[in-house]
């Protein structure tokens, strides 16, 4: 059985650590906040949703923090990634197809945050589900 590795512990610490706090104000900060922290526009409905997402994230990668083995955790950190990978593609195929009205906002600075955060978590999960899994012999995915 493989370890978790430090490196993937470090991706799921960063991702609980903005999770956390951006489900939390989506969930129960002000209306305004919306432009502040997010890159699209949402509806109190759209960001209460995207706040329970949010924390159930967060709450896939604490429960995974706590396992010792990569096996135990592959499943479910998989379908994480992949949610991320579906997301950013959806927000890039946005931004390439509504250049005359722009749906999502590039001048907010959590809108940068939002693609960093996606972009390291899908290129570390595919690293942790296709490279690191060989290393140890064992398969991917």
């Amino acid at each position: 059985m493989a370890p978790i590795p430090r490196g993937m512990r470090v991706l799921m610490a960063v991702v609980v650590g903005v999770s956390i706090p951006e489900g939390l104000a989506l969930l129960f900060g002000p209306k305004d906040w919306y432009t502040l922290i997010w890159g699209w526009a949402l509806t109190e409905m759209t960001a209460k949703f995207t706040a329970g997402l949010y924390l159930s994230v967060a709450l896939g990668f604490i429960m995974a923090w706590r396992e010792t083995e990569w096996e135990k955790t592959r499943i479910p950190l998989a379908m994480l990634w992949f949610f991320a990978l579906i997301a950013l593609l959806s927000v890039m195929y946005v931004i390439a197809t509504t250049a005359a009205e722009p749906i999502v906002h590039l001048e907010r600075p959590f809108t940068w945050v939002w693609f960093g955060l996606y972009t390291v978590s899908v290129i570390g999960g595919l690293y942790y589900h296709v490279i690191y899994p060989r290393s140890f012999g064992g398969k991917a995915f």
